[in-house]
């Protein structure tokens, strides 16, 4: 992010900078952006869809809870 906020500040700094090259800095940056985002959201769609440790521990609370009933009953 910071390095797109220099791509503008070079143009006044160095005004002889060809324009090209800041479009083609500019279109890495975004492509990079975009290629780290995509592989944030993977990982958060793959661990959401993770079962998680709690889940085998309230079934067996569960059936814990089953059989104290029947001895109790």
């Amino acid at each position: 992010m910071a390095l797109g906020a220099l791509v503008p500040l070079l143009t006044a700094w160095y005004p002889s900078i060809p324009w090209e090259a800041l479009v083609a800095a500019a279109a890495a940056l975004l492509g990079a952006g975009e290629l780290a985002q995509r592989h944030e959201d993977s990982k958060t769609s793959a661990a959401l869809h993770e079962t998680s440790p709690l889940d085998e521990a309230a079934r067996l609370q569960v059936e814990l809870t089953k059989l104290e009933a029947k001895q109790t009953g």
